[in-house]
């Protein structure tokens, strides 16, 4: 039997995201769309393409303009054309990728890029749907510290084995500003009143927290929250946030 790789432990949304500050988030596994936490390196222009001429569904891309505004455009795809969204911001330039949403799974791989034929931002696998920011459209308050919370999933892809005595950590914070904790058991749906409210039961840290049951058992999936902490009138950070879900295999 083949033992786990890294390419077997993937992360994915939670199925319930807000970008507001008074509706539920959390919930049970999206497995159709994965979190992004690494933001373009400088102000560009953005182009999408795919291995397949049959990706011709609309796609939608929502992002931050230089000057700080929320832009999006919905365009039809090209297939193995890239399109160009170039009526985002100025002249299709943006600041930041707050989410990609396809309208239908993707065919093949989709691959979202700085134009023209620039680095890759990040890809969409074949039968999934997106990519998004966990803490997106969401500014420090004026006159108080305030904390967000968001989920996500690492999910043990592997068909066989389990990753044995497996442990999430932060592998990178650069700006400091987030801790994590882990939901109390597996492959659970648990969510909190809004994006302002602490989930029950989640202890929060920024050291290597233990999946409950030790194992991750092939197929199963642990939920992570994290915690992010913004300082009144906190100045825009762009940033990139590491975590990391590790253990052993046979």
């Amino acid at each position: 039997m083949a033992s786990i790789v890294a390419a077997d432990l993937v992360a994915y949304m939670a199925a319930t995201q807000s970008d507001v500050d008074a509706t539920p988030v959390g919930g049970a596994i999206d497995t159709l769309r994965r979190p992004d936490f690494t933001q373009i390196t400088a102000n560009d222009d953005i182009e999408v393409i795919s291995s397949s001429a049959s990706d011709t569904q609309n796609c939608t891309i929502t992002a931050r303009a230089a000057d700080g505004t929320l832009t999006s455009q919905t365009a039809a795809l090209t297939g193995t054309t890239a399109k160009i969204f170039s009526t985002m911001g100025a002249a299709g330039v943006v600041e930041r990728i707050l989410q990609v949403e396809l309208a239908s799974v993707a065919i093949g791989t989709i691959t979202v890029r700085r134009s023209v034929a620039g680095a890759t931002l990040r890809t969409i696998p074949i039968g999934e749907r997106g990519f998004s920011m966990i803490f997106r459209k969401l500014a420090s308050d004026p006159v108080s510290t305030t904390n967000w919370y968001a989920k996500f999933f690492w999910k043990n892809t592997n068909g066989t084995n389990a990753l044995l005595s497996a442990n999430v950590s932060e592998n990178a914070d650069p700006s400091g500003t987030i801790t994590h904790g882990l939901a109390a058991s597996v492959n659970d749906s648990g969510t909190t009143t809004n994006r302002q409210t602490a989930p029950g039961g989640v202890t929060f840290a920024n050291t290597a927290a233990n999946v409950p049951g030790t194992d991750l058992a092939s197929g199963a999936a642990i939920g992570v929250w994290l915690d992010m902490t913004l300082a009144a009138a906190n100045a825009a950070i762009r940033s990139t946030y590491t975590s990391q879900i590790q253990g052993s295999t046979t």
